[in-house]
């Protein structure tokens, strides 16, 4: 009786490796057959042995770059890039890991971000002066590349930005609950990794872009770590904002500089509603603290976004970007 227990149980082994096996092999082709398809838009450049994405079009000057927010990449700035493209030369880009570029062995915190940055700009031949231009978490980076590089930068928008401060400020319950979604984002990092979302890369949704650049972000979230890059950039985020707070960022002297704010707070289901107020109440009080960066600044309120102007009002972006450039032209 043993004996067939055990002959039942190998077999099932077996069964399990093969599909493995099976299931492996066809996630791979699978990865391997998209990533053909959807190759980088822009051009790959090394910046010390790995290779960074950046894709810039138009002509003109100044010339605008486009930092994404975490875990985010050039694709995010669809809506936006080309209308920027129409009147002077603007440039989307990816972090290291993220997007279409290769992983740095550099820690992800914000002083090694933008020093990877100001290489891949220098090695791609891309001359300033720049209006910088950052989302998110890529609004702290912005803010620290032009205190590292002043001489190049000469005006900036900053799309609901992230802030160095922010972490001492929102209710721990929010803090847990960045730290859940973490935790979530390993299954979908699996499942790139085993080649099943190549396998079906029609379900990963759309978070607002073009129909035209969807094919490419469901290739990118399928084929590449991009995931997990995410992920490594969330759990260095206090870190990041320790270097940034050290850096002392308090002036731009008179840089023309936007900043654009949501107009509304997407509640977190996982916390209270009170620490959900909080939280807005913290976020709103650090936007109207970074117009005072600079003496000739304003803040703009999108009324009908959350988080993702880029994506909800596009034309916000477009003629804050617009805006600046004509302040530094005057």
């Amino acid at each position: 009786m043993k004996t067939k227990i055990r002959r039942i149980f190998s077999i099932l082994m077996l069964v399990i490796l093969i599909l493995t096996l099976v299931t492996l092999t066809a996630g791979a082709i699978a990865k391997s057959n998209l990533a053909k398809q959807y190759p980088a838009p822009g051009q790959l450049v090394d910046v010390g042995g790995y290779k960074m994405h950046i894709n810039c079009t138009g002509q003109g000057s100044p010339t605008v770059i486009l930092a994404a927010g975490m875990g985010d990449f050039s694709l995010t700035w669809a809506k936006v890039q080309p209308e920027i493209a129409k009147y002077t030369r603007v440039c989307s880009y990816d972090r290291a890991g993220l997007g279409w570029s290769e992983p740095s062995r550099g820690p992800r915190t914000a002083n090694t971000m933008v020093k990877e940055l100001h290489t891949l700009l220098v090695n791609a031949n891309v001359e300033g002066p720049y209006v910088l231009v950052g989302h998110s978490m890529g609004g702290v980076l912005m803010r620290v590349y032009a205190n590292n590089y002043p001489k190049e930068v000469n005006g900036m928008v900053l799309v609901d930005s992230a802030h160095e401060g922010q972490m001492n400020l929102l209710p721990e319950s929010m803090l847990k609950a960045i730290e859940d979604m973490a935790s979530q984002a390993r299954i979908f990092e699996l499942l790139s990794s085993t080649g099943l979302m190549a396998m079906a890369p029609q379900n990963i949704p759309n978070p607002g872009i073009p129909d035209d650049a969807y094919a490419q972000y469901q290739a990118i979230m399928a084929t590449t770590e991009n995931m997990a890059m995410g992920t490594v950039e969330m759990n260095t985020i206090e870190e990041s904002y320790t270097e940034v707070r050290a850096a002392h960022i308090t002036s731009f002297g008179n840089m023309p500089l936007i900043v654009l704010s949501r107009g509304y707070w997407d509640p977190i289901s996982s916390i209270s509603d009170a620490d959900n107020k909080q939280a807005w109440e913290v976020w709103q009080a650090l936007q109207s603290e970074m117009v005072g960066l600079s003496s000739d600044s304003k803040q703009v309120i999108a009324k009908h976004s959350g988080h993702n102007i880029q994506l909800d009002q596009p034309d916000l972006v477009i003629d804050a970007i617009r805006e600046t450039i004509d302040a530094i032209q005057e």
